[in-house]
């Protein structure tokens, strides 16, 4: 029931009932469109600058018009840039971080953020990290739902979606870091100056493998018994573990001189529902830095515990 400012009873007639998810879903999508324009700057010359990085990629996600071995995705660049390509001459192929910016898995087909401008997306896309245990593969992407997975050079055909720095972002002058990255705060957790995130500085809270429903049941006893003083521990999003891989690094690919205790180079749970099938969960792996989805029941992953620092 609806009242008016005078405490009457307002009717509502079923057809403004049918046009109340209609106009909440076209809000939804104004706001997202919105959120999109601001991250998003099209220069209207076939460039699009992402404010959030600096970086600049190009509209036309498929530039080169068509799929390729790694080889020659390089030298599909290099074209690109001999032809000054909407005027610029020093594109490249976007390494594996550069590109995993752009990924949004809370969408599908493509997991590209709400609103984005961009034209003509592909599935699979090259970057230009070769892996650091075969330096005959390089990591690929898959758009269509988030996946980040490496292929050989030589017999995967993916396609080409050039990148270039702007004046401004993290990935163009880069964070400035300070000179020591993890905090051992000698409780329990460890901060990582470099993301803001704190960690249980135990990597495996459960000792074991574990299906995904037990592990945020696991979280939620830590914070039920404020673990180390904090009750908004979480799992973590993918992007959280993946800030934790460095990909000159093979089995395990942690980033080195961390100060975790009972690191495991395996998959770790994330918090976040592959929304295409929600049965799945995408993981991390620290074997070999992939990113995948599991079944939450037929699964068995490690689990960790990470919040924001104050």
């Amino acid at each position: 029931m609806v009242y008016n400012s005078k405490g009457c009873l307002l009717t509502i007639s079923k057809k403004s009932l049918i046009l109340i998810p209609v106009l909440c879903c076209l809000l939804f999508s104004v706001l997202n469109s919105n959120a999109a324009n601001d991250r998003f700057q099209d220069h209207r010359d076939g460039t699009i600058t992402d404010r959030r990085t600096g970086l600049m990629w190009s509209k036309n996600t498929d530039p080169a018009a068509g799929s390729f071995n790694w080889f020659q995705a390089v030298d599909a660049v290099a074209g690109l840039n001999a032809k000054k390509y909407c005027g610029y001459r020093d594109w490249r192929l976007p390494d594996v971080n550069e590109l995993a910016s752009l990924v949004d898995r809370s969408i599908y087909a493509p997991s590209l953020p709400r609103g984005h401008p961009f034209l003509n997306i592909k599935v699979w896309y090259w970057t230009g990290t070769t892996t650091a245990d075969h330096s005959n593969h390089a990591w690929r992407i898959y758009f269509f739902l988030g996946n980040i997975d490496y292929g050989h050079k030589q017999h995967m055909l993916n396609h080409v979606w050039p990148v270039r720095a702007s004046d401004y972002g993290v990935f163009s002058k880069g964070k400035a870091r300070k000179q020591k990255r993890f905090y051992d705060n000698g409780n329990g957790t460890v901060t990582d100056s470099l993301s803001g995130l704190m960690w249980t500085k135990n990597a495996n809270l459960a000792k074991a493998k574990i299906k995904w429903p037990e592990a945020r049941k696991k979280i939620r006893q830590l914070n039920a018994e404020k673990h180390s003083g904090y009750n908004d521990w979480q799992l973590p999003g993918v992007d959280d573990l993946r800030t934790l891989i460095d990909y000159k690094n093979t089995d395990p690919v942690i980033c080195d001189h961390h100060p975790f205790i009972d690191f495991k180079s395996g998959s770790y749970w994330s918090s976040e529902i592959n929304v295409q099938s929600p049965y799945y969960i995408w993981c991390v792996d620290f074997k070999n830095s992939r990113v995948d989805y599991y079944n939450r029941v037929n699964h068995v992953q490690y689990v960790w515990a990470v919040r924001d620092s104050d």
